[in-house]
């Protein structure tokens, strides 16, 4: 089998599959720019309300192709190289990881910036910059102090060790852990969870949360009543009500397909 990205749908949920079992995962060839496609295609799809990223039941990601790394070592430090791995957390549409087997390198740098990761008992998530001389990038020196406390972090970091699914829970840095058989559909239970409220309201909340992260309590606190307002046009509101009187499920509809751009706008204005 090729390496690939494997795309499949669960109704509104998008699975997109890392698949390149001969290198344990790694990211040959053009696996990490199809990856990235898939992941605006899918944000850019009104239908698709969560995305869930894997890589099957025996290993996630051993991170970069190292015999690539090696004939072009600028790419393991490339902003745009590392692009695929970095961009679930710029996405409006959240971005579940189901983890089994190791979680290295840029595999782990995926996981991170994932808004959740359920995690199978074979579950091991490794930094490994500083035992190869590399800084680590692509968030791990600032996304994961959003995700853990400092001193797991420093840990995580400065060693470079395997962190076991167990530890990973107990930290935060997953939510979950199960039988490795039954990851991917502990995700999928998830995210469809996630996909029965408001998609408008979901990406109104990972948009607040991502600014109040970057620029801090007082930006955060300045742009609630304006993603209020852009979400308060839309239809959502009124059939949340109206389900709740009518003691029924809501049905919301997709969200438009520009309104990431208009909470943006409104993160920009503030």
């Amino acid at each position: 089998m090729s390496a690939s990205i494997i795309r499949t749908d669960d109704g509104p949920v998008r699975i997109l599959t890392i698949s390149n079992p001969a290198k344990r995962n790694a990211f040959s060839d053009d696996m990490a720019p199809a990856l990235k496609k898939q992941f605006v295609e899918a944000d850019q799809d009104p239908s698709v309300r969560c995305i869930i990223v894997t890589g099957g039941e025996d290993i996630f990601s051993s991170g970069h192709d190292l015999q690539e790394v090696l004939h072009n070592p600028e790419t393991a430090g490339d902003p745009e190289a590392n692009a695929a791995f970095t961009i679930p957390t710029e996405l409006g549409t959240p971005v579940i990881a189901a983890v089994n087997g190791a979680a290295y390198a840029a595999g782990f740098i995926l996981a991170l910036n994932c808004d959740l990761r359920i995690a199978g008992r074979n579950a091991k998530f490794c930094a490994v910059g500083a035992r190869i001389g590399l800084v680590p990038v692509g968030g791990q020196l600032s996304r994961l102090l959003d995700v853990v406390t400092y001193p797991v972090a420093f840990k995580m970091l400065a060693t470079a060790s395997p962190v076991g699914a167990a530890e990973a829970l107990e930290s935060g840095f997953v939510t979950e852990v199960c039988d490795p058989a039954e990851t991917l559909n502990r995700a999928l239970a998830l995210a469809h969870e996630i996909a029965e409220v408001s998609p408008a309201v979901v990406r109104a909340i990972k948009t607040g949360l991502r600014v109040t992260m970057h620029d801090g309590l007082g930006a955060g606190n300045a742009l609630e009543p304006l993603l209020a307002a852009v979400v308060r046009a839309l239809p959502d509101g009124d059939e949340g009500v109206q389900s709740f009187l009518e003691k029924r499920p809501p049905r919301y509809p997709n969200a438009p397909a520009d309104l990431q751009d208009m909470l943006d706008k409104a993160g920009a204005t503030r």
